[in-house]
């Protein structure tokens, strides 16, 4: 079971969530929050990150602390060398005590296309259009567990900073001293930790126009598995069992975000639409992954805050349907060796179904079938793009694109 507990001290029991300024892992961040964790948010843009701080400090009147890093993923093309933005992020951390890793971050294509056509829509049009995704998507994923595992087992908890007050600043909150003075002893609690990898069913369905996308993702889990094995509860394992880090991977299918730019199927918080917004969607997950169970303090934090949402309490029906079928453990769930699970109902009940069509017609079928689908939605971007190209631009909006205080970042 991930165990997770909850603190309002700053020198214990934080998060780090990667890619947290939108979508999935903003929701994480929020909701992880509301059950009384202190937040490291990681990403690449400052301006967001602090709103996304702001955000946090003012839900819980500075009740629960927050600290900022700006991290890029990506070498830019190689003109920025990766080991300088990972050691700056473990200085940034220095002896956290950190419970929980979310490595959430990603990037894809700008629109779906075949590999030798994706110069023109990879991010940013570099020389090396694939590098971007893989840096973002492997690399760091790695990255990130090397430098935050340690922080799990290690004596972190007396280092953190002295910030008050929920701070947002970069440089405040839960802070922490040079990663130098860290040791290698165990915590008196044990330590222990979870560490969560947002992958993609991409990883285990037919992508076609995906490709580099599909194998990063589908690295993420072959990856999470293997951690799992060498930090968890196999009998092989090295890790004790006062310091065991539990490691899952979630594989959700389609999510209303802005990288998929698709709109919510519903905007309730129900388990059985295919297209959820955000906010259900990391809902649902971490109860899949039982993260909830341990945040004992929730139900009280939501009474002393007076932000009783009728939602955020599942009813018999879900908790029974997060266990047949989301469950890590449960044979029903689309993942593998009880690590990988799709998080959502209605997602692992879809791949169920996509695999068995695989099984009655054949990979080729389905993969055709997929490429036709990607072919339509890559059209339909192309034309949304050509039509904005060729949408006429007034006077006051040209004075706003012209004097804007660069909020379109």
């Amino acid at each position: 079971m991930c165990e997770i507990k909850t603190t309002n001290d700053c020198n214990t029991d934080t998060i780090v969530v990667t890619g947290c300024t939108d979508g999935i892992g903003k929701e994480y961040a929020m909701q992880l929050a509301d059950r009384g964790m202190n937040v490291v948010l990681v990403s690449r843009n400052s301006d967001k990150l602090r709103n996304v701080a702001q955000q946090i400090y003012e839900r819980h009147e500075g009740r629960v602390k927050t600290k900022i890093v700006v991290v890029d993923f990506t070498s830019l093309g190689g003109d920025v060398p990766l080991a300088n933005s990972y050691n700056e992020l473990r200085q940034k951390l220095g002896r956290m005590d950190v419970r929980l890793l979310v490595n959430n971050a990603g990037l894809s294509y700008k629109r779906p296309e075949r590999l030798l056509d994706l110069a023109s829509t990879c991010t940013g049009a570099l020389p090396d259009p694939c590098r971007d995704v893989v840096e973002c998507n492997a690399l760091a994923t790695v990255a990130m567990c090397r430098i935050v595992m340690p922080l799990m087992v290690g004596s972190g908890g007396s280092g953190g900073g002295s910030g008050g007050g929920g701070g947002v600043d970069g440089d405040d909150g839960c802070g922490g001293e040079d990663a130098a003075e860290k040791t290698s002893l165990k915590r008196e609690d044990g330590g222990g930790g979870v560490v969560i990898n947002v992958s993609s069913m991409a990883a285990q369905l037919p992508c076609p126009l995906l490709s580099v996308y599909g194998a990063t993702k589908a690295f993420m889990e072959k990856f999470s598995v293997e951690l799992a094995a060498e930090y968890g509860e196999a009998e092989y394992s090295e890790a004790d069992s006062t310091s065991q880090i539990a490691v899952r991977c979630l594989t959700p299918m389609f999510v209303a975000t802005k990288m998929s730019q698709m709109r919510p199927t519903d905007t309730t918080d129900t388990s059985w639409t295919y297209a959820p917004s955000a906010r259900s969607y990391a809902r649902h997950s971490l109860r899949a992954l039982e993260c909830h169970c341990a945040c004992g303090r929730t139900a009280q934090r939501r009474r002393d805050s007076g932000r009783s949402d009728r939602n955020d309490r599942p009813g018999w029906l879900d908790l029974v349907v997060s266990a047949v079928v989301d469950s890590p453990s449960s044979p029903l769930s689309a993942g593998r060796s009880g690590v990988t699970t799709a998080g959502y109902p209605s997602h692992t009940i879809l791949a169920m179904a996509i695999n068995t069509v695989r099984w009655l017609f054949g990979d080729e079928y389905v993969s055709n079938a997929a490429g036709r689908i990607m072919c339509g939605y890559r059209d339909r971007l192309a034309n949304q793009d050509l039509a904005k190209m060729k949408k006429p631009t007034s006077s006051a909006n040209f004075e706003n694109q012209s004097y804007g205080s660069g909020s379109h970042k």
